[in-house]
């Protein structure tokens, strides 16, 4: 049984659909709960500028929750990237993502708006050591959770988006395991000083770049060893994808010796068994 999906956009940033269109949409899947989570401030990224009114998309989800009382319980989150400002006070919780690479000389550089930007990226500031991007992506993931504390660790290994349809990093090389597998250790190590969780996320599947969700399986199964909190969501940013590819990433995840997942529900996150 699915109650919710945490990981939630909306016409506030980027997503397609009205916050009342998305809730609808929940409580006709029978959720319990929905958690919105709009990008935060991005105005360096004329692409995804993220929330321009922090206080007003608060007041527009307290407006939506008081209406839905007794239907569907709303959850007021926002998708933190670690080069955004802090937050405002009034959050639920928030999604800890790095949707940037270190900027140079004020410029920012984006890990996931295309093929095309990433490899550009990969040759004019890597000169194509793709193990020195690796290693500054992850980096700046291990330092946004250390510092910031999200409950939820978003879309963990998002430098891997393209890289079914346009391969250029061997996600089965030792260099490349080591290195992620180091950071994702780091991250248990702190999210477990708080009681966080890591997402499995399933927005590339929606979005046609992926055919399994984040993380890599080979990092699915160090979660799993270190009996590290896990989250399905889908990062929807429309009414259709709320629950995409759900049922089959909970296959997924049993295959792997999961048992349970965290949920959203009743307005708390909780520890759902699969069965």
């Amino acid at each position: 049984m699915f109650y919710s999906n945490a990981h939630t956009h909306s016409t506030w940033c980027d997503g397609k659909d009205s916050l009342e269109d998305m809730a609808q949409a929940a409580i006709d899947l029978g959720f319990t709960d929905l958690g919105f989570t709009c990008h935060s401030p991005a105005l360096f990224d004329p692409s995804c500028p993220g929330v321009q009114n922090e206080v007003a998309y608060q007041e527009a989800l307290r407006d939506l929750k008081t209406r839905l009382i007794g239907k569907l319980t709303i959850s007021i989150g926002l998708e933190w990237d670690y080069y955004s400002a802090d937050p405002i006070k009034g959050y639920n919780y928030t999604v800890g993502s790095v949707h940037y690479f270190p900027p140079r000389q004020g410029i920012f550089r984006s890990v996931d708006e295309s093929p095309e930007s990433l490899m550009k990226t990969l040759d004019e500031w890597y000169q194509g050591e793709r193990m020195e991007m690796v290693y500054d992506y992850y980096d700046t993931v291990v330092k946004h959770i250390d510092q910031n504390h999200s409950k939820i660790v978003g879309h963990f290994d998002l430098i891997t988006k393209f890289n079914e349809k346009h391969p250029w990093l061997d996600e089965d090389s030792t260099e490349y395991q080591a290195i992620a597998s180091k950071a994702l250790n780091d991250v248990i190590d702190i999210i477990k000083t708080y009681d966080g969780m890591v997402e499995i996320n399933t927005g590339a599947i929606s979005r046609n770049w992926r055919t399994t969700p984040y993380p890599n399986p080979f990092l699915l199964k160090l979660l799993k060893e270190r009996e590290c909190p896990i989250i399905i969501t889908s990062d929807s940013h429309e009414t259709t994808t709320l629950t995409c590819h759900f049922t089959e990433t909970v296959e997924l995840l049993k295959s792997l010796g999961f048992t349970e997942t965290m949920q959203l529900k009743d307005g708390i996150f909780q520890p759902i068994p699969f069965d």
